[in-house]
């Protein structure tokens, strides 16, 4: 044998393999729906489709292509071999948008899964949420039932006076990034009384940093330390991504907003407990504001009802905002919120918006998402009536131009006990 023999062997064999493991994750990635969605051209005709933008069309037809609305009508022309999926007696509307949740991050309590909404030290504007979520987990699918396509999530598990940026994301997609419509949709500030000073402080060092970065780029001055956290505050000091403040009571709501005004901050308030106390202000100071706790109990000199009839009160007050669920498990219940407040004087089409255009609008995505377009992502719902009223079903899901497998938990368990009760259950 000669020479090296055995040692070329030996390379002879892991070149194969190598060269055999690349072709299999080759195949792999080539294989439609496995790293990317398959994103089909199809049609959804015979319909009512509720554009929420532009008004309803009867017996309308939403055309579908790579994932984008291409066309929108009664009198659509539809390509030759393009499938279509009949919504006749049914209705068609956009993917509803949730402002502030934890999806991804956690699963609900006592459910076993990782949990990933916080991060050490109370400042971490370098963190983007949508590097930690769990594509797997089980509450995307459940919160998807009720209608809702698109969420933002963010870390918030300790209450960090800023957490990080939180992420904008659909509810299905086969990875993290896929799944992923902004990173960056907003740095989550918990804004409080007791911590404002600090805050302050904090974002005028910011500040001062960003306008020494920017001579440090441009040459103009030398010897500059870059620091990966004020690296993070650029973006939101600078105005190119808006900063969330998380504020719920009436004087936290005003310095922030203040605060804001002071900073040149594009922003929103996000919380809103005590905004039935101060529509004047927040209507005159042009407030944009995500609101939750339609639900929550009123305090012990509050009208039985200060919360449920909030979302009225803002709309009557002309206030722009929108409303959030602010949980993880209780997404999906999202639109009977919705629906009380509508019970409670919200008009239905306001209340229908504010989960919608609205909530897109507001985040800065209704380039995109939040009602039936041509141009925009093909985020899209067949359901059996409007779904801010509690009593519709969601019947058919399109993610991306993807249609959505009815598989989370609540549909499985529905089709296992169906099966044992015998035909009882519809």
């Amino acid at each position: 044998m000669n020479p090296g023999t055995v040692g070329d062997a030996t390379m002879n064999a892991w070149s194969k393999r190598r060269a055999a493991g690349a072709l299999a994750v080759a195949l792999f990635l080539a294989l439609p729906g496995i790293v990317e969605a398959q994103q089909d051209d199809y049609a959804i005709t015979g319909g009512t489709v509720v554009t929420v933008s532009g008004g309803s069309i009867e017996n309308g037809t939403v055309l579908v292509q790579d994932g984008l609305i291409t066309a929108v009508g009664s009198n659509v022309t539809i390509p030759a071999g393009v499938e279509r999926f009949d919504a006749s007696g049914k209705f068609v509307y956009p993917g509803l948008i949730d402002g502030g949740t934890g999806l991804g991050l956690q699963e609900a309590g006592g459910m076993a899964g990782p949990v990933d909404n916080f991060e050490l030290g109370p400042y971490n504007p370098h963190i983007e949420a949508y590097i930690g979520i769990d594509h797997t987990s089980e509450m995307l699918g459940v919160q998807r039932v009720g209608g809702f396509t698109t969420v933002v999530t963010g870390l918030n598990g300790r209450g960090e006076p800023i957490p990080g940026y939180d992420s904008m994301i659909d509810l299905w997609g086969w990875t993290p990034q896929a799944m992923t419509v902004e990173k960056r949709i907003g740095l989550r500030v918990n804004w409080t009384e007791d911590r404002a000073d600090d805050l302050k402080a904090y974002f005028h060092e910011a500040k001062a940093y960003a306008a020494r970065a920017e001579m440090a780029e441009a040459g103009e001055l030398s010897g500059f330390d870059w620091d990966v956290r004020m690296d993070g505050m650029m973006p939101a000091v600078t105005g190119e991504v808006p900063v969330i403040f998380e504020a719920r009571e009436e004087d936290a709501i005003k310095s922030a907003v203040e605060f804001a005004e002071e900073m040149g901050l594009r922003y929103l308030i996000r919380g809103g407990r005590d905004a039935w106390k101060m529509t004047e202000f927040l209507a005159e100071h042009e407030v944009k504001l995500l609101f939750s706790g339609i639900h929550a109990s009123p305090g012990r000199d509050e009208p039985y009802d200060a919360h449920y009839a909030t979302p009225a009160l803002l709309h009557e007050a002309g206030v722009d905002f929108a409303i959030y669920s602010g949980g993880v498990a209780n997404v999906f219940s999202l639109t009977y919120e919705v629906g009380m407040a509508v019970a409670f004087g919200l008009p239905m089409e306001k209340a229908l918006r504010s989960v919608t255009i609205d909530a897109a609008r507001l985040l800065g995505v209704d380039d995109r998402l939040g009602s039936i377009e041509e141009g925009k992502i093909a985020n899209l719902l067949i359901t059996t009536g409007n779904p801010v009223d509690y009593t519709s079903q969601v019947e058919t899901m399109f993610v991306r131009g993807e249609r959505v497998p009815w598989d989370d938990k609540f549909n499985r368990l529905l089709r296992r006990y169906r099966g044992r009760l015998g035909g009882m259950l519809p």
